[in-house]
């Protein structure tokens, strides 16, 4: 009898003792993050137990300032995965690999993509990127509960098609008719899901311009744009395409590979630039030894994205105004 007393009192102990624990501590991400350097991110955290293991990619003010259409509130769930995810078991992901963000829901997942760049001259130097954004500051905070990393890079909104993988290749979109009927303005979600894949493929400084010129580009039914990419974007040393960009958009005009490919010899097409224009200078066709050259300038890459309201095509070069002489060439102005 004494011995199933003793039995009863230890767990009635024990049952009394568990129920009087406090909860687990409750980390103060915003003092932690502005301590860290990102004052403006800590004013978008929401409070997560210490039991619940998480990864932070925290962007810079400046990376902020990149993006003032974006929720600061969806940003941080955008940014925040869970789980811990030090920047040793990131590289060794394969490339694109996905992974879901706090910020979905039961019905849209969203994923960051994970990216990375392997230097020529150090084969064992890697920069990891986060849906196209780079983390600069790896592993800056970890205590067994939290992994922080810092990211620098133009900032926008996670893709409604950010783990769907066959999204990643614009190949994969069905071709645009051109009888289609022209009933509405492109929306917010085809921009973003344009700026995403423009990111993944090298073109982070024409993303940036989209988002720069949403309110202009809202307005429109659908777009063609020639895009320079990040390598080449500041080769002239100008800057010619940044200061000119609506040079380099088509308006209300949708223009497939396939569409552009068949455009004769000096058909001219309306940009967004005061009314100048483009002109085909070399038509589609003629292979890689004589590429396609939309105002003397060469056409590298077709259909870097295409949705159904955007489509990007890639080019050698900012570019230039062209003139008609008395031979009915076109040469730079």
């Amino acid at each position: 009898m004494a011995t199933h007393l003793l039995f009863s009192i230890i767990i009635l102990i024990t049952t009394t003792t568990a129920t009087s624990l406090p909860p687990p501590p409750q980390y103060n991400l915003s003092s932690l993050l502005s301590t860290l350097g990102f004052h403006h991110f800590s004013t978008a955290t929401t409070t997560i137990t210490a039991t619940t293991s998480t990864t932070i990619f925290a962007p810079t003010d400046a990376s902020l300032r990149s993006c003032p259409y974006c929720s600061l509130p969806l940003l941080f769930l955008e940014h925040s995965i869970p789980g811990l995810y030090s920047s040793h078991l990131l590289s060794t992901f394969t490339f694109a690999t996905k992974i879901q963000t706090l910020a979905s829901s039961p019905n849209t997942s969203l994923c960051i993509t994970i990216t990375k760049s392997i230097s020529n001259s150090d084969p064992n130097s890697t920069t990891l990127f986060i849906s196209g954004v780079e983390i600069t500051r790896p592993d800056l905070f970890n205590d067994g509960n939290f992994i922080i990393h810092g990211i620098q890079g133009y900032i926008t909104h996670l893709s409604p098609y950010s783990c769907q993988i066959e999204r990643m290749t614009s190949l994969s979109f069905p071709p645009i008719p051109s009888t289609t009927p022209i009933s509405s303005t492109v929306s917010l979600q085809l921009l973003n899901d344009a700026m995403y894949n423009l990111r993944l493929r090298e073109y982070t400084i024409v993303s940036f311009l989209i988002q720069q010129n949403l309110d202009l580009l809202l307005q429109l039914t659908s777009m063609t744009i020639f895009a320079v990419n990040d390598g080449n974007v500041f080769g002239d040393g100008e800057h010619r395409f940044v200061s000119s960009f609506k040079f380099h958009i088509v308006p209300n005009r949708s223009l497939t590979a396939l569409e552009l490919m068949k455009l004769p010899v000096e058909t001219e097409m309306v940009t967004m630039s005061g009314g100048e224009r483009l002109v085909v200078t070399v038509a589609g066709g003629g292979g890689l030894l004589v590429p396609m050259r939309i105002n003397n300038v060469r056409v590298v890459r077709m259909s870097v994205v295409c949705n159904d309201g955007v489509v990007v095509h890639g080019i050698a070069g900012p570019f230039r105004s062209v003139r008609r002489t008395s031979m009915g060439s076109w040469l730079d102005v």
